[in-house]
């Protein structure tokens, strides 16, 4: 079986830098797709990306903000989303707080959002993990009813190996039961969703530096299994008011930039695509 890699950049809106950043990779031809955070403060010029670029994008749900002092809004202002100041920075809490109903209400308007400024996402991944059943509520089930309206692949690994490598161990076995579960729900709707997922969840604490970063997406590359693999990135242009870990958005923004993975899937027969891929492959 063919090997596929999807090279995406999460986060277009987030700020400035991000924005940058993924136009820049997306006209040099360095990543095949990325996602639009629409509650984001620089969203509106990311949808005017988009358009005037042709790159290829899905929504990233999100139902919380990733400050305490820079709250995000929810698209529908739903009661349950919110604090009074805004959509909540913890998401465990956004989680657990939330109503499913207003929920499903607040992914359809970011899904919306896309379609009414004339970009139509091509596929649906998620901000924090919200969505994936790890706070105990059963929002993916509305994920994958969305995607099931709006023809949308959904970012969960069909295989254990991410959440493994997230967790730096193998899974106990009530997680992966949940993994199972999750998969069969988007099966039975006709999800199509990627055989796996890499994305580094290291600090800045353990990677020190960048050629840590660079051999750990490298070796993802030689590792990468028959069918579609998604490697996500968060890259950014450089933020003085940011933060440590703002660092790690700047190496992957590096290591994109270098062509070093485009290079790496050449030299092993994976064929670099977009999310568009499973338009080509056939159904299970």
């Amino acid at each position: 079986m063919e090997k596929f890699l999807i090279l995406h950049a999460d986060d277009l809106g987030y700020n400035a830098q991000q924005n940058a950043a993924i136009a820049e990779l997306w006209e040099k031809g360095l990543l095949t797709s990325t996602s639009l955070l629409p509650v984001a403060p620089e969203a509106a010029a990311g949808v005017q990306f988009l358009r005037e670029s042709g790159c290829p994008a899905g929504v990233h749900w999100v139902l919380n903000s990733d400050s305490d002092t820079a709250r995000w809004q929810s698209l529908t202002r739903a009661k349950s989303l919110t604090d009074g100041r805004g959509m909540r920075a913890n998401a465990l809490a956004a989680g657990l707080l939330a109503k499913r109903r207003e929920v499903y209400a607040e992914l359809e308007a970011q899904v919306l959002y896309m379609r009414i400024r004339g970009v139509s996402p091509d596929h649906a991944d998620n901000h924090c993990a919200t969505l994936y059943g790890v706070n105990g509520r059963r929002f993916f089930l509305d994920a994958f009813e969305l995607c099931r309206k709006y023809s949308l692949p959904f970012r969960f690994p069909k295989t254990p190996g991410f959440l493994e490598r997230q967790l730096g161990r193998r899974l106990p076995e009530p997680a992966l039961r949940l993994q199972k579960m999750l998969v069969a729900c988007g099966e039975r709707r006709g999800v199509r969703m990627p055989d796996d997922v890499v994305s580094n969840p290291w600090s800045m604490a353990r990677i020190r530096n960048y050629e840590t970063l660079r051999r750990y997406y490298l070796d993802a590359v030689d590792a990468a299994g028959p069918g579609v693999t998604e490697m996500f990135f968060h890259p950014a242009a450089p933020n003085p008011d940011a933060g440590p870990e703002w660092q790690k958005r700047v190496y992957e923004y590096e290591l994109l930039k270098s062509g070093d993975l485009l290079e790496r899937a050449a030299q092993k027969g994976v064929r670099v695509v977009s999310w568009g891929v499973f338009s080509e492959l056939p159904k299970p």
